[in-house]
């Protein structure tokens, strides 16, 4: 999908005209040189990181690196919980 965004070409026309070949030498580019939004992201975390740096604060790229998963240990916060409860007490 990055690669097709970044070439402006839907998946189909990828497809298409692209060999086996070709989409390993991409592979390989991308595990060098990241085709997608990481890289962005990864650069971003290294001005912030030296930025705190030049105020004082100690961090490192992980502690400013973007997480887009999220906390897998934390538990699901349930948004209709309250919903939920609220038509439960209405129906009693």
């Amino acid at each position: 999908m990055s690669l097709a965004l970044r070439l402006g070409r839907t998946l189909s026309e990828l497809r298409q005209s692209m060999t086996a070949s070709e989409l390993m030498m991409w592979i390989e580019f991308d595990r060098n040189n990241p085709i997608g939004d990481v890289r962005g992201d990864i650069q971003a975390a290294q001005i912030t990181s030296a930025v705190y740096g030049s105020q004082g604060v100690k961090t490192t790229l992980n502690d400013v690196l973007l997480q887009w998963t999220g906390d897998e240990n934390a538990e699901a916060e349930d948004h209709f919980a309250s919903l939920e409860a609220a038509l439960d007490a209405a129906t009693q």
